[in-house]
């Protein structure tokens, strides 16, 4: 299995041609020869550092060979790329949380102490030009065999990112039930876990992960954990972090990746996009090794 991460918000260090853009667009290629995307980022720019990566790297798909999409969460800056794949694959079909159709999401971060509302939704007319694209689950399937998405709002046990208090659904506080985890069993008893935001929080996530684990291996908890190796994705560390309020949400950062270390000894993370620098540099500095950080262009093994 590889894992392209195809837009970050982050640029490339040794690539400045690869763009990069506050969204997030990942390449999944199974040792089968399946390519997934996961997300398509805020804009069309990830086709452009697909073509890129294409000249050094022949095994990459064209846009044409795309299999499928998966959506992860019904936000812009996931969802704002698929316009711009449509026009480049006409087969590809595109999974997602059926809450996404129909429901409006906005952004009411404060300003000058007020709270503006800014709309963060996926563009909704697709649902009505591309009708026979889409593929809505909100329950547990499998695309393929070892890639399995999985929805994310079945616990709320443990910490969810403070930033989430500043996210609306319609009228009324985002409650992420349209997010979806893309659970990939990449070797025998080996999983790797993709959440591009982690809205529902990396703790929660991973306990629906396990809980599937179990439920297919009939195995205990405990064992069920240690085969989730990798944990890719945003985590949603940023509000108060980037408003001069991070003592807020330092503490839980800390608190969860000291959980997340105790729950999870072989798991390493890759995250980016919403996990803003301080966050990362927490993570890192909490579980050291088992903590990277990912960019445009960068690929997971």
């Amino acid at each position: 299995m590889k894992l392209h991460v195809l837009i970050d918000n982050l640029p490339n260090p040794a690539n400045p041609a690869l763009q990069h853009e506050h969204g997030l667009c990942m390449l999944l290629q199974t040792d089968k020869g399946e390519n997934y995307l996961i997300d398509t980022g805020a804009s069309g720019k990830f086709l452009e550092n697909l073509e890129i990566l294409r000249q050094t790297d022949p095994s990459l798909p064209s846009a044409e060979e795309i299999d499928a999409v998966i959506i992860s969460h019904g936000h812009n800056d996931h969802t704002g790329g698929l316009r711009k794949f449509f026009e480049a694959n006409e087969t590809a079909p595109v999974y997602l949380h059926p809450d996404i159709k129909g429901n409006w999401f906005f952004s009411c971060r404060p300003k000058n102490n007020v709270r503006e509302a800014r709309s963060i939704g996926m563009e909704q007319a697709l649902f009505a030009e591309y009708p026979h694209r889409f593929r809505p689950t909100g329950i547990p399937v499998a695309i393929t065999d070892g890639i399995t998405l999985l929805p994310a709002s079945v616990h709320n046990k443990y910490a969810t990112p403070m930033g989430n208090e500043f996210l609306y659904k319609n009228d009324f506080p985002d409650d992420f039930s349209h997010e979806l985890i893309t659970l990939i069993e990449y070797s025998p008893g080996c999983y790797a876990v993709v959440s591009p935001c982690t809205h529902n929080g990396i703790l929660n996530v991973l306990e629906v992960c396990v809980e599937h684990i179990v439920k297919l291996s009939g195995r205990e908890r405990e064992e069920c954990s240690s085969m989730i190796k990798l944990f890719v994705g945003g985590l949603h560390y940023v509000d108060y972090l980037l408003m001069d309020q991070g003592e807020k949400e330092t503490a839980p950062i800390i608190g969860t990746a000291r959980l997340a270390r105790k729950m999870y000894p072989c798991m390493k993370i890759f995250s980016g996009h919403c996990t803003c620098s301080h966050a990362g540099n927490t993570l890192e500095g909490i579980l050291g090794e088992k903590y990277s950080t990912f960019y445009s262009g960068r690929t997971i093994l």
